[in-house]
């Protein structure tokens, strides 16, 4: 008896180090479990069959998507049908556990053996497009289990993507895609491995009550977020594992230009309050006053201005400086159950489908329990429910292309911002508290000089040339963001010690 205490701690602590696991395998909250009764379904059932989604979706869309979709199936095959939901994170996380299971199967060969899953639901259209359609590579291995050799003596490597391309129903692809782009963004992938289901665009959140107690004005833009007022006040996420923020992030970029782009940054990550690890508790604590303004994907801040009293929290999406994307689906190499998944992408683009994503609680094909707030990508959802919908505006009629030649920041968006700004934010908000507590104008000056200082290596341009070497040396990456961590700090401190 004498070993009991360490015993109980043991089984607790291999409890905690399981709840993880169980809780992603689970995927059913009661919100789920509810959907399943109410459609007739039963996890359990011997009769019912059943699909397995990895989503970084809130538990307001899984409820209503699985609800809405058992429904459909049933009244289609007399059969029950199931969500087996595996939230295990942000985008980023999905990403990261999905390469890793592949990578695993495609160096035996295994791949086609799938990862016991079927599709992937949400995150973003580079996700889908630059990640998961990429997949990853992986040696040639011979008939005796040897890597294959190319002529310079490095192992040959194939291409493994980790979903599978899938054929939409002629009519329905018409109706949901009458055209393949919106702006310059695709809105499915030509050769199907990807299917955009809803539209997204990325803008500001801000609470009015806590804007009139630190007497600023309501934003319109990104660079509104660089008043110094605002220090202390913001809410951000980390892009390391948000891919939302990420493309927030880099609309700033993209639309600002680089050098205008980083300014903006710098300031608005100075004032950050903190760096969530997900994007979803950006609007939950600016609508609480623990936060004034955020930045967040649009559905997240009009979900959460459903949950407060009426005109506390908005949303706006910058005038010309955001950009609109398709959030997909996508069928899952392996997927068991290729057929229902299947079915599953085609059920979400039907008229019905579409039209639950934005038409209010009650409406006989709105959601049950939770209005989604979602844009639709099908365009004659905006025409033929104009009158219902909650959100009024068509993004068909305000997505703008960007500038010809405007590259892609995403992938290096979190290792510039970590070094820049998170992995150092006592020293950059030391530092920008300082400089605007510096009554001297030249001296003001010089500490800006400092503080907007960018290390060799950090133009865009070789930027994105460092990006191409990432890919081959990870640990080049590594040694790029502590060589970069080091010279912002020194140059923080610089500022910090030209004040006294």
């Amino acid at each position: 008896m004498r070993n009991l205490p360490r015993i109980l701690v043991a089984v607790l602590f291999l409890a905690v180090l399981m709840l993880p696991l169980i809780r992603s395998h689970v995927g059913v909250s009661s919100n789920q479990a509810e959907a399943e009764r109410t459609s007739g379904g039963a996890a359990s059932g011997s009769s019912a069959v059943r699909l397995v989604i990895y989503s970084p979706h809130n538990e307001q869309i899984r409820y209503e998507v699985a609800l809405a979709f058992s429904r459909w199936y049933e009244e289609k095959h007399h059969q029950s049908v199931t969500i087996d939901w595996r939230n295990v994170g942000g985008t980023s996380d999905i990403e990261r556990i999905l390469k890793s299971q592949f990578a695993a199967l495609a160096r035996t060969g295994d791949e086609d053996d799938g990862v016991g899953a079927d599709l992937v639901f949400g995150g973003g259209d580079y996700s889908f497009d630059s990640v998961l359609k990429a997949g990853v590579n992986v040696p040639v291995i011979d008939e005796r289990g040897q890597p294959v050799l190319d002529d310079q003596g490095k192992p040959k490597l194939r291409n493994v993507s980790l979903t599978q391309p899938i054929h939409i129903d002629d009519d329905l692809k018409a109706a949901a895609y009458p055209a393949p782009l919106i702006a310059d963004k695709k809105l499915y992938d030509p050769d199907g491995h990807w299917w955009g289901i809803v539209l997204s665009s990325f803008g500001i959140v801000y609470n009015r009550d806590v804007l009139h107690i630190l007497n600023l004005p309501e934003p319109a833009t990104w660079s509104d977020l660089a008043d110094p007022r605002y220090t202390g006040w913001i809410a951000l996420a980390d892009p390391s594992h948000s891919g939302s923020v990420k493309v927030t992030y880099e609309a700033i970029l993209q639309r600002y230009g680089w050098e205008r782009g980083v300014w903006v940054l710098r300031r608005v990550f100075a004032s950050a309050r903190y760096f969530a690890p997900g994007a979803t508790q950006i609007p939950i604590d600016v609508s609480s006053g623990e936060a004034a303004a955020g930045m967040c994907i649009d559905y997240y801040a009009r979900q959460q201005a459903e949950s407060v009293s009426a005109g506390r929290l908005d949303y706006v999406a910058p005038a010309d400086a955001t950009v609109i994307t398709a959030d997909p689906v996508a069928v899952l190499r392996g997927s068991p159950h290729r057929e229902l998944a299947v079915e599953f992408v085609g059920f979400l683009l039907t008229e019905q489908g579409q039209a639950l994503w934005d038409l209010p609680v009650g409406d006989p094909l709105g959601p049950r329990k939770f209005a989604l707030r979602r844009a639709p990508i099908r365009r004659d959802i905006y025409e033929k429910y104009a009158d219902r919908l909650i959100d009024k505006t068509n993004p068909f009629d305000i997505a703008r292309p960007l500038p010809a030649g405007v590259p892609a920041y995403f992938s290096v968006i979190p290792t510039l911002l970590h070094s820049m700004c998170m992995d150092i934010h006592d020293e950059l908000r030391a530092a920008w508290v300082t400089i605007n507590h510096t009554p001297d104008g030249e001296l003001k000056t010089k500490m800006l000089e400092q503080f907007d200082a960018l290390p060799p290596g950090v133009t865009a341009d070789e930027l994105l040339a460092a990006r191409k070497q990432w890919r081959i040396d990870p640990h080049a990456e590594t040694a790029d963001r502590l060589k970069w961590t080091a010279f912002f700090r020194e140059h923080y401190q610089q500022v910090i010690d030209m004040a006294r």
